[in-house]
């Protein structure tokens, strides 16, 4: 009998999905192909163009979600865009990897959360554990910890007072 890994957290407060996917598809795409603006200026009429550029490389990724670590992704499939400053972000070299995603109410889009995954095997006896040997649970809350803490991740939000 195969044993499933166990470890799982939630928090509907913190925008972070965390889980073991499985790669499908990673494309390029040009993240610099939309960003032109045209405003009018509300005091001298002027047309205003307004273009920003992204200094990434853009990636349209689709994975196969096996199993949901930190919050529930309900989908059986999962579409982010990744970006990247070096080139083809490095968890595109691993058929299983666990990934960190936040959502964009904005833009109803999921994005990688940069630089951050954990390749991931699975074992004889069918649980889920990193390359090297650690558990799911060591792998997250070391992410936790480091890098998702200092980008504010964890950060509880302010309410507002009247």
């Amino acid at each position: 009998m195969k044993k499933m890994s166990v470890f799982k957290l939630s928090n509907d407060s913190v925008n972070l999905y965390a889980f073991i996917g499985e790669k499908i598809s990673v494309t390029e795409f040009d993240p610099n192909e939309k960003h032109t603006q045209i405003k009018i200026d509300s005091i001298s009429g002027d047309t205003i163009r307004r273009i920003s550029f992204v200094m990434d490389n853009g990636f349209k990724s689709k994975y196969k979600v096996l199993k949901n670590v930190y919050n529930e992704l309900e989908t059986d499939t999962i579409d982010f865009i990744a970006y990247d400053h070096y080139g083809k972000p490095e968890f595109e070299k691993y058929e299983n990897v666990m990934l960190y995603l936040s959502y964009s109410e904005d833009k109803g889009i999921y994005y990688h959360q940069k630089y951050i995954y954990d390749p991931i095997k699975k074992t004889e006896n069918g649980t889920w554990q990193g390359v090297n040997g650690e558990s799911i649970e060591m792998l997250f809350k070391k992410q936790k910890k480091g890098y998702l803490s200092a980008r504010g991740v964890f950060r509880k939000k302010m309410r507002r007072r009247y």
